[in-house]
């Protein structure tokens, strides 16, 4: 896997969309791409802020990044120590 460290991923996807190559828990490779900047981002209803109020009172899991698949359409994660590679796209 590659040697990626989980702020710097947070920090590439909240200034754009990012291809993420990674291995899934079930060993399947995956390429995605994501971001967590509200540009490329639904607007939340009153229900996904609600819920999210409700998940920042779990503590927080370091070991895996939730982000915004622009090409599903949905919120998916990856643990950070499965990232094989990472780069932003251009002109997204």
């Amino acid at each position: 896997m590659g040697n990626y460290q989980r702020q710097p991923i947070l920090n590439d996807l909240k200034q754009a969309v990012c291809e993420v190559t990674f291995t899934k828990v079930n060993g399947e490779r995956r390429i995605m791409r994501c971001t967590l900047d509200p540009r490329y981002m639904p607007p939340m209803t009153v229900d996904q802020t609600k819920h999210l109020d409700e998940q920042h009172s779990k503590p927080e899991n370091k070991e895996v990044v939730a982000c915004w698949d622009v090409q599903a359409g949905g919120w998916r994660s990856f643990r950070v120590d499965s990232v094989e590679y990472m780069q932003e796209i251009d002109g997204y």
